[in-house]
């Protein structure tokens, strides 16, 4: 029975080192690609200004469609 207990913890060790090295592995990669995340980011945010502009110069260029009209009408 002890020799089945001692076989179990040595498999289970040697299952949370693998999980260990997998991580720190991981955890690697990540820091690797971490400059590229933050460029993404930044890409979003720039691409959501210009989607708040190119609404607002919609918004201003179809007001000012209608003042055009109404002008064309007098």
């Amino acid at each position: 029975m002890n020799q089945a207990t001692i076989a179990k913890y040595s498999d289970m060790k040697q299952i949370a080192s693998n999980v260990a090295r997998t991580v720190a592995d991981l955890n690697d990669r990540y820091r690797s690609l971490q400059p590229y995340l933050e460029q993404i980011d930044q890409i979003e945010d720039s691409v959501t200004k210009l989607e708040q502009a190119a609404y607002k110069l919609d918004a201003y260029s179809k007001r000012l469609e209608a003042k055009l009209k109404n002008l064309e009408k007098r």
